[in-house]
């Protein structure tokens, strides 16, 4: 499966199937994410499995970021955004123990001893929920964001946004 550098996809359409399984395996029951799906509601997602979640508290920062990493032809993951204006970043693992961006909050499964936090996540191809949505669907294909990339487009986000802005 191909994708441009806006994140659409070229050729075939997105397979929410997979991309729903993908999603719901990151649980330990993935049957209750699938049962939430089906009666039309977000459903809880563990983090710190699959994958964390970058939080960007700027949707304006986070959309600038997403632009980059496609213009850039970095692999992308699934992205949400959510009423409260963040975008949230499915990130790999490896960001646990690193990340330190400003105005960006990781969740994921930094204590073993704990249960791992959970993001109300849409199914794939649903439409908006609750305020949530998908930018960039999980189609079961795409694998979480790198880390170290989103924290360069962040980076680069900043400088764009502070040089637009006087």
């Amino acid at each position: 499966m191909t994708y441009t550098r806006r994140g659409q996809l070229r050729g075939a359409a997105p397979n929410f199937n997979l991309g729903a399984t993908w999603l719901a395996s990151a649980n330990r029951d993935p049957g209750s994410a699938t049962a939430q799906w089906k009666a039309g509601r977000l459903a809880d997602i563990e983090t710190g499995g699959l994958f964390n979640v970058v939080r960007v508290f700027d949707e304006r920062r986070g959309r600038v970021a997403l632009t980059d990493l496609w213009q850039a032809d970095v692999a992308v993951g699934p992205v949400l955004h959510n009423r409260a204006g963040c975008i949230e970043f499915l990130v790999t693992t490896r960001a646990a123990a690193h990340w330190d961006m400003p105005q960006t909050q990781l969740i994921g499964h930094l204590d073993y001893e704990a249960d791992p936090p959970t993001i109300a996540m849409p199914a794939p191809g649903m439409q908006r929920i609750s305020g949530r949505s998908w930018l960039v669907l999980p189609d079961g294909e795409r694998r979480p964001t790198d880390p170290a990339d989103l924290a360069v487009a962040l980076r680069r986000a900043d400088a764009r946004l502070r040089h637009s802005h006087p």
